[in-house]
């Protein structure tokens, strides 16, 4: 699981995405995917890794990924151990104890191992926006406490943050907005 660039674009499926992916990709710095959910089907162009920590409720998906990775399917991440996901990752929590966090984050954690220099998200704004395959007046997720404790938490406590920027969103206000810049600096 060695980068092939040193940033790599986590794309998740918020309402802003296709603006956050059209954005990034203006700015022509060679970089990997980690997709989330269904945004693999924004991805014109390779995608390395796709990432799901609802990993139980989520095996049709992993079943029917494109093979948009030189014509096989991505790496599949999750929490715990799937058979129908590549890469098996522990939260280092009991056996029982529910995720607080998002697909983003934990994309994020896997990036942060996987060492890529710089991590930009988009379509991870962490509103209740709704999706993008929906109509705008359908809102959603409602995002819990946790999560956004658990995204705080990492910008304040983790030496890995000045890592990571966002597109959009609370996500670019609590790990600070991407821009072309930062990036290729």
């Amino acid at each position: 699981m060695k980068p092939i660039n040193d940033t790599v674009l986590i794309t998740g499926d918020g309402r802003t995405c296709l603006e956050d992916i059209s954005d990034f990709v203006n700015w022509n710095i060679p970089h990997d995917i980690i997709s989330i959910g269904r945004s693999i089907n924004l991805i014109t162009s390779r995608v390395h890794h796709w990432a799901n920590v609802d990993g139980a409720d989520s095996k049709w998906w992993c079943e029917h990924l494109p093979a948009k990775n030189d014509g096989k399917i991505p790496l599949r991440h999750t929490l715990g151990e799937l058979e129908w996901f590549d890469c098996i990752w522990d939260d280092g929590l009991p056996d029982g104890t529910p995720w607080q966090g998002s697909t983003a984050y934990f994309a994020t954690l896997i990036a942060i191992f996987m060492n890529y220099r710089k991590i930009v998200l988009a379509g991870c704004p962490l509103d209740e926006n709704g999706h993008w395959y929906h109509d705008e007046v359908e809102k959603g997720p409602i995002w819990e406490g946790g999560t956004y404790r658990r995204w705080l938490d990492f910008s304040v406590d983790d030496d890995e943050a000045y890592r990571v920027r966002s597109m959009s969103g609370y996500t670019a206000k609590i790990v600070g907005q991407a821009y072309r810049d930062w990036v290729i600096s």
